[in-house]
């Protein structure tokens, strides 16, 4: 194998798609054969769908990440309860323990 090979990760691939397509995209528009009016306005129109979809991305995004710090925080409040109860059962069989004389 070669160690010189680049690790890319699944997000830099896509994102490196992404921007490709909108790069694409970009200079399909530009050099279409239409008067720099219409092109300018369309360059807009797709700024402004993006720019929605982005927005509706963060959103769903803060959604997501709300919802699992909810659930990390009822999960950490649930085990460290199951630990306190644990810690308290293992105090009371020791506490007894502790008071009688070693049996010989």
């Amino acid at each position: 194998m070669n160690s010189d090979r680049c690790e890319c990760g699944f997000a830099a691939i896509t994102l490196a798609f992404v921007a490709g397509g909108l790069i694409g995209a970009t200079l399909g528009l530009l050099f279409a054969p239409r008067p720099g009016v219409e092109t300018r306005e369309k360059i807009k129109e797709r700024a402004e769908e993006a720019r929605e979809k982005l927005r509706d991305a963060v959103e769903t995004m803060r959604d997501k990440a709300e919802k699992l710090a909810e659930t990390g925080k009822e999960k950490y409040s649930d085990i460290s309860g199951k630990v306190r109860d644990s810690v308290d059962k293992i105090k009371e069989k020791v506490s007894p323990a502790k008071g009688e004389a070693p049996e010989v």
